[in-house]
């Protein structure tokens, strides 16, 4: 009975302990490599090696940056077969889009041979940057900021806008970074435009929050603005990352508002703009501006402004925690209006009236509270810092795309009418023709009969 109870007591010890799992053997791998063309191409490339006869190549690649999941890009490069075997692949960033400077681009070769066995090189990483400059870099806290043709007294001033960005964003939203971003400060617009293809002639800054990176040109004759440029790119890399979501979104008042707000007060040309505004009730729905907002400059300029003030006014007279909360309520996918009444007990709508009241504007019409969002070919909400007023004007020049009439609404309504009994008629007529036709036909028809 102990016997059959020992054999007993090893079988079930024997089932309960954990399979063994074959890792996968260790790629032979030499020459692995990406050599950087950029901002146009990168190539990979590498010299594989098995026992047995390499059949198949994989290249496992992608950059990385904040996403809903794990993305992972493959190709097939062209090889010869053989036990050893050079593999090469171009990524082709002018058909595929560019990813920003500074952005960190990974990747790994997955092989087989004719016996089976599966071989994974490792992962390897390599910065998207151009070598023909020659880059310097300061280092604080979270940031890193990198730069050229400047000395390093001018690095120090960048970083120490950069730095009071970060308190503000802090004190302001309770808004922390995450991880450290990378800050590429151009000496000039067009160095910063030649870095990234397709980059509208029109753009001062961008940033860019999956991946934590910053690219701006510096004016080359007001400090002041490409301090608050560093400023806003970095709140909308913070509003980013804190409020990020897979599947809800972020209105534009709020995302352009928070930017602008860190900057500081409003320069005299917006507030006078916006004071305009105000006056002659000539202010935008904040429910229009939950999207893009208009691609014309006066327009676009005005929802900047106006974001501003809105955010200005949540954040003096409900404080810090609320609007971290707000940006909490957003990062868990809850729609804006959902979000608002959570937090502040109002929606976008009852907001816009608490704010019109706060600065002496008319009330909100009951009219206007359902007006559609004016569609815009370019998405304002991307993190866009503008250039100063002596090259184009503030917070950035939004480019018109078409040229069609705005105002045509269509033929009038009588003569609609009067085209669809036009129609009708003729249809009539055409008909009666046809069936004269085939009764005529028949009728000849049956004559032959006979």
């Amino acid at each position: 009975m102990h016997r059959h109870r020992l054999i007993l007591l090893i079988l079930i010890l024997t089932l309960a302990l954990p399979t063994q799992v074959l890792a996968a053997p260790q790629a032979d791998v030499e020459a692995d490599s990406a050599l950087l063309d950029f901002p146009n191409t990168v190539t990979f490339s590498a010299t594989l090696s098995a026992p047995a006869e390499i059949v198949d190549v994989t290249l496992e690649y992608g950059s990385e940056q904040l996403t809903c999941g794990e993305v992972i890009a493959k190709a097939f490069p062209d090889f010869v077969p053989g036990t050893s075997t050079q593999a090469s692949w171009t990524w082709d960033m002018r058909q595929s889009g560019s990813l920003p400077p500074g952005a960190s681009i990974w990747w790994r070769w997955r092989y087989k041979d004719a016996s089976g066995a599966e071989y994974i090189s490792e992962t390897q990483t390599v910065t998207w940057l151009d070598d023909i400059h020659d880059w310097k870099t300061l280092t604080e806290e979270y940031l890193r900021l990198h730069y050229y043709g400047k000395d390093e007294a001018f690095a120090r001033t960048m970083m120490s806008a950069a730095l009071e960005g970060l308190r503000r964003n802090k004190d302001q939203a309770g808004m922390y970074p995450d991880i450290p971003i990378n800050i590429y400060v151009y000496p000039n617009y067009d160095d910063m435009r030649d870095a990234v293809l397709y980059e509208p002639a029109w753009t001062g800054g961008q940033a860019y929050a999956d991946v934590g990176v910053i690219i701006m040109g510096l004016s080359g004759s007001d400090s002041t603005w490409d301090q608050n440029t560093v400023i806003h790119e970095l709140t909308h890399i913070l509003v980013g990352r804190n409020a990020f979501s897979c599947i809800g979104t972020r209105p534009g008042w709020l995302e352009e508002g928070l930017a602008m707000y860190s900057e500081g007060e409003l320069d005299s040309g917006m507030q006078n703009m916006l004071d305009s505004a105000i006056r002659s009730n000539n202010l935008i729905t904040l429910r229009s501006l939950n999207g893009g907002f208009s691609e014309l400059p006066e327009k676009a300029n005005l929802s900047y402004s106006q974001s501003y003030s809105v955010v200005k006014y949540l954040v003096e007279t409900y404080g810090q925690e609320k609007m971290t909360a707000l940006i909490t309520a957003l990062r868990d996918a809850k729609p804006i209006d959902t979000a608002l009444l959570e937090v502040y007990g109002f929606d976008t709508d009852g907001l816009d009236s608490a704010w019109r009241e706060s600065v002496g504007a008319a009330p909100l019409a009951i009219a206007q509270a359902t007006a559609q969002p004016t569609p815009t070919f370019v998405p304002t909400y991307v993190p866009i810092s503008g250039i100063p007023a002596a090259i184009t004007a503030t917070p950035g020049i939004i480019p018109t795309s078409t040229g069609a009439d705005e105002g045509f609404t269509g033929p009038p309504l009588f003569l609609t009418i009067s085209l669809i009994c036009f129609c009708l008629v003729m249809l009539l007529v055409i008909g009666v023709i046809v069936l004269g036709v085939v009764v005529r036909m028949g009728g000849k028809g049956n004559r032959r009969e006979v």
